[in-house]
């Protein structure tokens, strides 16, 4: 498998110098979405935007006959794809078999990801210069997903963390199973609850719980104390940030969305604004009080939608013309996703 740009794209590269963030004619996708990485790989893979001029996705390399034979699924090598201001590169992660479940990062030198390998998870590490194994971890780690900042990392398990502060790992035990988690700072650490409509907080010293049930909009409120589960509410993603912190969710096919801009909790049906978002991707900053969302177009969630929310809480919605599987914004630049749009698959900017 190979890194392929068009070439339009590629001379528009030469003549301009301006690269994933100009204004290129790239030619697959659509009117809203352009392919800046022609790797299918990537297409259910994850995309995180690092700098204002740096970014990540990351796929896999398959090995063995199924590199050679279309039909065969050999075993799968994870592989990274970095932009570095002038072209996308790919760059072998030090792990031989596995996929990439988690990625996090605090600054392009702290780029964290999460390999799952038959001997349990890696985690990698991207110091500005080389991809490194840092930890190896027990099977149960990295079911919650990770987190990162500044130095700090969390890798969430089975009521267990895994925290390195920059300098030394310990364990510890947690009063819940995480599902997700976001961070403000190495002591305003958000965690969602996988089996109650519950976020915790880590203030630095310990975890406080909040329940969201109250915050719920009517319908998707529990009804009977039933676990949360295909019909019962469920959070699905969480963003924290300087516009305060976001929680997606759904109950049954309806979703939600829960904010915390100040001292209390609010809680939005977005099941006509923003479609089914189900646990596709946290919503994303976009820098000037608002959110994007991966919603939806049809029940299942299978037709990706743009779904934006604007600082005064006005919702705007864009079919995408394919699925995409995660977002991310580039500070001061375009919208970034994974995905498949029409018959293209990779890495895509959105054309605003």
């Amino acid at each position: 498998m190979f890194l392929k740009l068009t070439a339009v794209a590629a001379a528009a590269l030469t003549a301009t110098g301006l690269g994933l963030w100009g204004a290129a004619p790239w030619a697959d996708g659509n009117v809203h979405w352009r392919l800046t990485l022609d790797q299918g790989s990537v297409a259910h893979g994850k995309v995180i935007a690092t700098g204002e001029r740096e970014a990540w996705a990351f796929g896999w390399k398959v090995l063995g006959l199924g590199a050679w034979v279309p039909m065969v699924d050999g075993p799968h090598r994870p592989t990274a794809f970095r932009w570095d201001g002038t072209r996308w590169r790919r760059s072998d992660l030090p792990v031989e078999r596995g996929h990439i479940t988690a990625v996090a990062a605090s600054s392009p030198s702290r780029v964290w990801a999460l390999a799952g390998t038959d001997g349990g998870p890696s985690v990698l590490r991207w110091d500005g210069r080389a991809w490194t194994v840092v930890r190896r971890l027990p099977g149960t780690a990295g079911m919650g997903g990770l987190v990162a900042a500044g130095d700090d990392l969390w890798v969430f398990g089975d009521r267990r963390a895994w925290h390195y502060d920059g300098a030394t790992w310990s364990e510890r035990a947690l009063p819940f199973q995480a599902s997700r988690a976001a961070a403000r700072s190495a002591s305003d650490i958000w965690a969602l609850d996988a089996e109650a409509p519950r976020v915790h907080h880590f203030d630095g010293r310990g975890w406080t719980p909040t329940d969201l049930a109250p915050a719920l909009p009517k319908g998707s409120r529990p009804s009977g104390g039933p676990p949360p589960g295909l019909t019962g509410p469920r959070l699905t993603a969480v963003t924290a940030g300087p516009s305060g912190v976001w929680i997606t969710g759904e109950a049954g096919v309806s979703s939600f969305v829960l904010s915390r801009t100040g001292a209390g909790w609010r809680g939005e049906d977005t099941s006509a604004t923003a479609g089914r978002m189900g646990d596709r991707a946290a919503p994303v900053p976009d820098g000037r009080g608002g959110h994007w969302f991966l919603g939806s177009t049809d029940v299942n969630g299978d037709d990706s939608a743009l779904a934006h929310r604007d600082a005064s809480g006005r919702w705007t919605r864009t079919p995408v013309g394919g699925e995409l599987t995660s977002l991310a914004a580039v500070p001061g630049g375009p919208l970034l996703a994974t995905g498949r749009v029409g018959r293209a698959s990779g890495v895509f900017r959105h054309l605003r």
